[in-house]
């Protein structure tokens, strides 16, 4: 009786191994994926100031964000932020975005540029990849509405694609 008893509980135990062992890899992809979010600003040249000032600002609201739990409709998931330098010159802003989208697919889109020519350059790229470009466009000390209400429901299902 004993023996059958040992070889029960040994059968229990190899059982409960192999199911805690199943449910760790589905324990692990049950954790949200970061949400990436590129910024295409300049890092470098005449204008990196503004850039820098930017890319403090973006990563100062992730920061908070993520303190905050993360983006609860998507279970916590973590935003962080892709930064790529749009340098000097529209080419260079151009070829930066190239980069980014082409490096990392799984954007769910971007923000930045910061001069209207820069801004011109990444957004032919961002819409021929499909990705929602959000910017802030001022004229005369008032804020201008750049992007249709169709952007912010672009972002939305981006990365459902």
């Amino acid at each position: 009786m004993s023996r059958a008893m040992i070889g029960r509980r040994q059968w229990i135990g190899a059982a409960l191994t192999i199911a805690v062992a199943g449910l760790v890899p589905a324990a692990v992809e049950a954790q949200p994926k970061d949400v990436k979010v590129a910024m295409i600003a300049p890092l470098s040249g005449p204008w990196a100031r503004q850039g820098q000032l930017m890319q403090m600002g973006a990563e100062m609201a992730i920061e908070e964000i993520n303190a905050k739990g993360g983006i609860a409709g998507l279970g916590g998931a973590k935003l962080k932020l892709i930064l790529a330098d749009a340098g000097d010159s529209t080419e260079k802003a151009k070829n930066a975005a190239q980069r980014i989208m082409a490096q990392e697919p799984d954007l769910v889109g971007g923000t930045g540029s910061w001069l209207s020519s820069f801004t011109l350059a990444v957004t032919e790229v961002t819409e021929r990849a499909g990705a929602p470009l959000v910017i802030a466009q001022w004229q005369k000390g008032q804020p201008v509405t750049v992007n249709p209400p169709e952007q912010a429901v672009a972002m939305a299902i981006w990365p459902k694609r």
